[in-house]
């Protein structure tokens, strides 16, 4: 067993979400600079057990994004080799400061996919490898 997935946090409630993804290191990456969160270190048994897999940090299978608190899920991003076919049925949905929080996540990599459908006050997005999600512009207190 991986020792890096011993890092998970003992307490009730939501674990982790997880993503299935093509390429989890690149896509890990994306996700921690998109919301400010840290992408797990390996420690020296980390990295001895991927050299063992004929894996680095960056081929690692899975990979591990960790929140700023405790109580917030650790988001872990899986390789599987099926591409991702149609709307995902569960997704993220992120604040930004403001309208260059959009052009931000579009510089890490998003892409915009229907700027406020329905007229909703959100824009739907998609990650680097196509995986919606929602971003709202934080409401000002005022």
């Amino acid at each position: 067993m991986n020792p890096h997935s011993h890092a998970m946090r003992d307490r009730p409630g939501l674990r982790s979400v997880c993503v299935d993804c093509a390429h989890p290191a690149p896509l890990a990456r994306f996700w921690a600079a998109a919301l400010g969160w840290t992408l797990r270190q390996y420690d020296t048994d980390d990295l001895e057990w991927l050299a063992a897999q004929g894996l680095t940090p960056e081929t690692d299978t899975s990979v591990c994004v960790d929140p700023p608190e405790a109580g917030f899920p650790t988001l872990w991003f899986n390789e599987v080799h099926e591409p991702k076919v149609g709307k995902v049925r569960i997704h993220l949905d992120v604040n930004v400061a403001d309208a260059t929080g959009f052009e931000r996540l579009i510089e890490l990599g998003a892409t915009i996919v229907e700027p406020h459908p329905g007229g909703n006050d959100w824009t739907v997005m998609a990650d680097p490898e196509g995986n919606e999600f929602c971003a709202f512009i934080l409401e000002q207190a005022g």
